[in-house]
């Protein structure tokens, strides 16, 4: 299989990696493309998020991390009140492409997660969908959400990617394997994956101690097939931020490398390999 060359979105440079959080400005055009569900599950997150907070017409949410509006839109245009923050303006003008024509009540704006720009009780539930690994200043993100969800508001948590994969399912391991060569092949050159905001483990003890009460729920579960050749080509792309860091010259003998092992280990490029995903969500209770 032929590896088409695409552009490489730009590197970071160190200054910009090290603010208070990473932007998604360099891939707003492709983040649904490389991010999105597939069909009806969409519909069906929707539908697991509304069971669970049984929401009322006057019920407020709000989002920190909106971007695009892969959540915000499908609950929006159920006619519910909706209100989000990004840091990235082109996240954002995706998100509102989206609406236009759509009667809502969706309101987004360019903000900063350390700092809202609400009154503090304004939201009966917050989310927050694979963010606060790109937030340095994370507790001080949390403590905002804290501060603008009402008296007995609820959170819904979810830290990776909305459809990572668990590594602990056999079907996963091959999977789990050319991620985590790829990471030795970038540490072997001095770029290890970074260390941005916080782990998973890091939030939801920070929560515990908070007095918060926790309730781990899986809104959605699918299956995709990807061939060796196009997970190289969605790392040569850098469509994941942990890349964005790497120096271009140093990033592309990386890539080299990988294809080279990928070809001896798999056989060819076509070679495919599955991987369970699924929609993760931690209710969070008794904490505002």
């Amino acid at each position: 299989m032929k590896i088409v060359q695409t552009r490489l979105i730009a590197s970071l440079t160190k200054e910009e990696y090290m603010t208070k959080t990473v932007s998604f400005d360099r891939v707003s055009n492709i983040y649904d493309a490389t991010r999105g569900f597939p069909p009806g599950i969409s519909e069906q997150v929707t539908d697991f998020i509304l069971n669970l907070v049984s929401p009322t017409a006057d019920t407020k949410f709000y989002e920190t991390g909106i971007g695009t509006g892969r959540i915000a839109v499908p609950i929006a245009k159920r006619g519910y009140s909706y209100t989000g923050i990004d840091v990235s303006e082109k996240m954002l003008a995706e998100l509102h492409q989206k609406l236009e024509g759509v009667s809502h009540k969706l309101t987004a704006i360019k903000g900063d997660a350390t700092a809202l720009p609400f009154d503090s009780d304004s939201f009966d539930v917050a989310l927050v969908v694979h963010v606060f690994h790109l937030i340095a200043a994370w507790k001080q993100a949390l403590a905002e959400i804290r501060r603008v969800l009402k008296p007995g508001g609820i959170l819904l948590y979810t830290h990776g990617q909305t459809n990572s994969a668990s590594p602990a399912l056999e079907v996963n391991a091959l999977r789990e394997e050319f991620t985590e060569r790829w990471k030795a092949i970038l540490q072997d050159y001095g770029h290890p994956f970074p260390r941005y905001g916080a782990t998973e483990e890091e939030v939801l003890a920070e929560l515990e101690t908070q007095g918060a009460t926790l309730e781990t729920e899986i809104a959605a579960q699918w299956r995709v097939e990807n061939t060796v050749g196009q997970l190289i080509e969605n790392q040569e792309n850098k469509i994941q931020s942990a890349a964005w860091s790497i120096p271009d010259d140093i990033f592309l003998h990386a890539i080299q490398d990988l294809r080279n092992w990928a070809l001896e280990r798999y056989g060819s490029f076509d070679y495919i390999l599955p991987e369970e995903r699924q929609f993760k969500i931690v209710v969070v209770r008794n904490w505002a």
